[in-house]
């Protein structure tokens, strides 16, 4: 019997029949052989069954289907609650881990046994599998080590999701209060439950996966366009919310970025109104964490106008700290913090009072 822990791998696919047969024997050539496989098809209808059949023969795959289609959050959380592993890890379907990648975070948690989550930077490639540097590539983050801390999170979700590794009684302490509703940042949401409870994030400076973008991914597709304008606002502040309940810390940051949290998504909800774009479940969302899960609901209107003095002030000192950004941060860049300058600086974040 393996003295090593066992690592469950987490594996949603949708429509991933292209890439996820080369996920897998990637996955089969790991240096670290104590793992699972557990594969959710989330009502693909694209043949995946049969590209995932030949690896079933490995007893540490297993594959599980189901229609309709419930959405990469709620196809994770199905996943996880099947998960055995001590620790769990969560490639893209269409992404690829390099052979020492789970020897190479199983050992990061040797080192840091306080550790409740091990990432690192990927490697890019495209759709035929060929390496590229983006464009925007977020370099600051070579000075990230321990962390990114719970405000960091705020201002930006600096942890690429195919290359964690996730301690799994942590994890299931804070499933209760996870929600699943998201298409695009739902693995945000959990980086802020888990960060809140204390324990540390290691980032590994090794690239230990390739991450795959192309025209159908979610970071590029336009038919998810709405989805990613909304979740980048709304995961902060619904996350900080849900966090606040059993996070001293986190209840600290919620009383201070509540409220620019939540009129800065109703800068952005009236934006989408604007294209008519915005669902009115994801306005009734963010007014449940500001108010506290209050049954009322909303309308954007007088939302607008209750909170029309907040407003102004902080969009546009969102828009001032924004300026000083090495690059366009996807949360609350008043936070301000110093690992997303331009440069070396000496400057006073905002605060709200």
């Amino acid at each position: 019997m393996s003295l090593k822990p066992l690592v469950s791998v987490v594996l949603p696919s949708y429509r991933a029949a292209a890439y996820i047969g080369q996920l897998c024997r990637t996955l089969q050539a790991q240096t670290y052989d104590n793992f699972e496989v557990l594969i959710g098809d989330d009502g693909s209808g694209d043949g995946t069954e049969s590209v995932v059949a030949p690896f079933l023969s490995d007893p540490r795959f297993r594959y599980f289907a189901w229609n309709p289609n419930r959405g990469f959050g709620r196809a994770t959380l199905t996943l996880l609650m099947q998960a055995k592993g001590e620790f769990w890890c969560h490639p893209g379907a269409d992404d690829l881990l390099h052979p020492d990648f789970i020897e190479g975070r199983t050992a990061i948690f040797n080192r840091h046994p306080n550790a409740v989550l091990a990432h690192g930077p990927p490697v890019h490639i495209d759709e035929k599998g060929n390496a590229f540097s983006p464009e925007n590539e977020i370099l600051p983050l070579d000075r990230l080590t321990v962390g990114p801390s719970l405000e960091q999170l705020l201002q930006h979700n600096v942890i690429n999701n195919p290359g964690i590794m996730a301690r799994m009684s942590t994890t299931r302490l804070v499933l209760p209060f996870l929600s699943t509703t998201w298409r695009y940042a739902f693995d945000w949401f959990i980086w802020f439950l888990l960060a809140s409870t204390g324990q540390e994030f290691i980032r590994d400076p090794v690239p230990r996966h390739s991450y795959r973008v192309h025209p159908t991914s979610l970071t590029c597709d336009p038919k998810w366009a709405s989805f990613r304008q909304s979740e980048t606002r709304l995961v902060p502040l619904c996350a900080l919310a849900a966090a606040s309940r059993f996070s001293a810390d986190a209840a600290l940051l919620w009383s201070r970025w509540r409220e620019p949290l939540y009129v800065l998504w109703l800068t952005r909800a009236a934006q989408l109104h604007r294209r008519g774009l915005l669902q009115d479940d994801w306005l009734q969302l963010g007014a449940q964490a500001f108010y506290s899960n209050n049954s009322s609901r909303v309308s954007l209107g007088w939302e607008l106008i209750r909170h029309a003095p907040s407003v102004a002030r902080y969009f546009m000192a969102e828009q001032l700290a924004a300026r000083r950004q090495a690059f366009r941060v996807a949360g609350l860049a008043m936070v301000n913090d110093p690992l997303f300058f331009k440069m070396p600086a000496k400057l006073t974040p905002i605060r709200p009072v």
